[in-house]
Parts: C-alpha cells; sequence; structure tokens
C-alpha cells in the first residue's frame, strides 16, 4: 500500500520534471532562433564580400548553404551538449534522490503489506480453529439434543409405569367424602364394615373385608366443619366394586345426620388430574340430557344416537357436545349457560376431596 507521503513526492517529482521540460524547450527555442540569426548574417556578409566580384549567385547561395549548414551542425553539437548537460544535472538533482526516496518508501510499504499479510493469515488461521470448534459442538449438542430426547421418551415411558403401578396399588382403595368427624371412634374398619350394608342396601349379605381405614390428612384447619376425606382399603378387587355400583344405584346415599355420602375410586395423583380435567365438559353434558361416564386411565364416553362415543382429551369432548342442539336434562336441576348445578353437598364434598377423585359427580369409575 502506497503511503499518502509517497503520492506528495511523486506529486513533487512530476511537478520537477514539467518545469524542466519547460526550460528546455525554451532554450531549443532560442537556439533555432540563433541560427536564424546566424544564417541571415553570414548571407549578408557574404553578398557583401562578393558584390563586386566574378561569382554567380548560384555560388553564392551554395556557399551560404554549406556555411550554415556546418554552423548548424556546430550549433546542434553545442544544442546537444546543453541538453544532456542540464539532464544530467535534473536527474542528479531531483530525479534521482526521488526515486532513491520512493524507492524506500515502497520498501516500507512492502514490508507493512507483509505484516499485514501475516496478520491475515494468522486470523484465517484461528478462525479455521474457531470454525473446527464451532463444528464439534454442534455435533456434540446434536447428540446431546438426541441423548435428551431418548431420554426424556425413557423418562415418559418409566413415568407411565410409575403411575400405572401406583394406580393398581390403589386399585383396592375407596375414597369415602362426606362422614362427620370422630363418628368412627377408634375403630374405623369396623365403623365402615358394620354401615356399608345400611347405607349402601346392595351389599346386605356381602362379607365385606376391610384390610385398613384412615383419614386424608389435607393440610386443612382441624377446626373446619367439613369432614376430611376417609380412604380404606378393601381385601378384594370385587368388593370395591360392589361398593361403587351399589352407590350409584342408591345415589344419594345418606348418613343418620342427613348427611350425603360420595363413595369415589382412588387414583395417583397424575391419574387423577387428568380425570378431573374432564369435569366441566361433564357438566356440561349432564346439563345437556347426557349421560357421560370416565374409564381408566382418563377417557370419556357417551352414548348419543345409538353410538358410543370415546374422547381422550377435553378439548375433543367440548367440541362434540357444542356441536349438538342444546337442551335442558328434566332430571338436572336448573341450568346456567349448559352447565348443570350440582346439589351443593357433592361439589363442596368433592371439592374437599383434595382432588384426588376424578370427576365432580362422577360416583363410580366405569371401568369396573
Amino acid at each position: 500500500m502506497m503511503t499518502p507521503c509517497s503520492v506528495h513526492q511523486i506529486f513533487g517529482y512530476t511537478s520537477t520534471l514539467s518545469v524542466l521540460n519547460s526550460e528546455l524547450n525554451s532554450t531549443v527555442s532560442n537556439a533555432v532562433e540563433r541560427q536564424d540569426l546566424v544564417r541571415v548574417s553570414f548571407r549578408y556578409s557574404l553578398e557583401f564580400t562578393f558584390k563586386d566580384s566574378s561569382v554567380t549567385k548560384e555560388d553564392l547561395d551554395e556557399a551560404i548553404a554549406n556555411g550554415v549548414k556546418l554552423a548548424l551542425q556546430e550549433q546542434q553539437k553545442s544544442l546537444d551538449s546543453v541538453v544532456a548537460s542540464a539532464v544530467r544535472e535534473a536527474m542528479d538533482s531531483i530525479l534521482i534522490p526521488a526515486l532513491r526516496d520512493l524507492r524506500t518508501d515502497l520498501q516500507k510499504t512492502n514490508e507493512v503489506v507483509n505484516n499485514v499479510s501475516g496478520e491475515i493469515e494468522r486470523v484465517a488461521a484461528m478462525a479455521k480453529r474457531t470454525q473446527d470448534r464451532v463444528d464439534s459442538v454442534q455435533a456434540a449438542a446434536r447428540e446431546d439434543r438426541r441423548s435428551v430426547i431418548d431420554l426424556k421418551k425413557q423418562l415418559d415411558l418409566l413415568t407411565t409405569k410409575l403411575t400405572d403401578l401406583e394406580d393398581r396399588g390403589r386399585r383396592n382403595n375407596i375414597r369415602l367424602v362426606g362422614l362427620p368427624e370422630m363418628l368412627e371412634g377408634s375403630d374405623t374398619v369396623g365403623y365402615i364394615k358394620a354401615n356399608l350394608p345400611k347405607w349402601i342396601p346392595s351389599l346386605e349379605g356381602h362379607n365385606i373385608d376391610i384390610e385398613r381405614a384412615h383419614r386424608v390428612y389435607d393440610g386443612r384447619d382441624t377446626n373446619t366443619k367439613k369432614p376430611r376425606t376417609l380412604i380404606f382399603r378393601l381385601l378384594r378387587w370385587q368388593d370395591r366394586s360392589a361398593i361403587l355400583k351399589g352407590a350409584r344405584k342408591a345415589y344419594p346415599v345418606k348418613h343418620a345426620t342427613n348427611t350425603t355420602l360420595l363413595f369415589f375410586p382412588d387414583f395417583s395423583p397424575t391419574t387423577t388430574a387428568k380425570r378431573k380435567s374432564f369435569s366441566p365438559v361433564m357438566k356440561k353434558a349432564t346439563a345437556m340430557g347426557l349421560e357421560p361416564f370416565l374409564i381408566y386411565p382418563a377417557v370419556m364416553k357417551i352414548e348419543h344416537g345409538g353410538k358410543k362415543m370415546a374422547f381422550e382429551s377435553p378439548q375433543l369432548a367440548e367440541d362434540f357436545i357444542n356441536s349438538l342442539p342444546r337442551k335442558l336434562n328434566p332430571a338436572t336441576p336448573q341450568c346456567v349457560d349448559g352447565a348443570p348445578a350440582f346439589p351443593p353437598d357433592l361439589n363442596s364434598a368433592a371439592n374437599d376431596a383434595g382432588n384426588q377423585h376424578a370427576g365432580e359427580g362422577n360416583l363410580v369409575d366405569m371401568n369396573d
């Protein structure tokens, strides 16, 4: 790269050469004028010398021409010597130092260019190493992403298996909601076993074995008027199914204190949350005269027009119900915006169950 100093020096050299060229042109012009004067003077001198002689005009002209030619040759030699001397002086005093300075500037410029080229090569090498590292990191990230996806699939599978195992462990459990506190005394198992046939007439004569029973602590204040949920575990799954189906047929199940007792199947928190998400749409379906129910783990079934339909998500069920003409179920209390107003004791008791049962008003797991 040429520096600004070098550019200014070149412009200076150009100006100097222009001045020198002007001086040379002036010198040549002066020499030509002197030649013309010498030729005229020489002619007049010869004419004056030979005006009385017998020399002819042609001989005189020839002599004049030869004389002028000789004079011009001498003058040309003198002019060439002057021009050569002027050019040498100009080169020695101006051009050679200028060229020497220009060569120095070019050498410095070459050194700068070489340094810049070296820096560019180093930057290019660093960029290549960086690109290699980026490619390596991206490859590792893609591998990690695949590993994360595989681990997520395994986690989902293990979660599903864990939820299934927990649901199987709770398979013989029943949640009793609405039973006033302290009525069971110290023998909860005996109290429930003795009163089940009274609450659910279809259980009369059944020998039901209860392994254990206890109240569920849900973090509420013990002074609340709403009783805690009571959960009991049966020895046989068939007894659980008989209790749930009998409670549905006998609904509403009344206690001696005129409170409504509700019986719910027991599920894991994951399954319970899925089943509970169907509560609003099940209310709407009930208000429209339908009889929705849930099957395990969380699938809503509706029978309409002689066809049985299953919905695995609340949104699908909502879309289907919204597509039906609305009508009020005569057997259902007053309807507000398509949602039935369930008995107050049912709503409050279902909420008191600690969100551990599925579907408000769904007294029976229809998978049984």
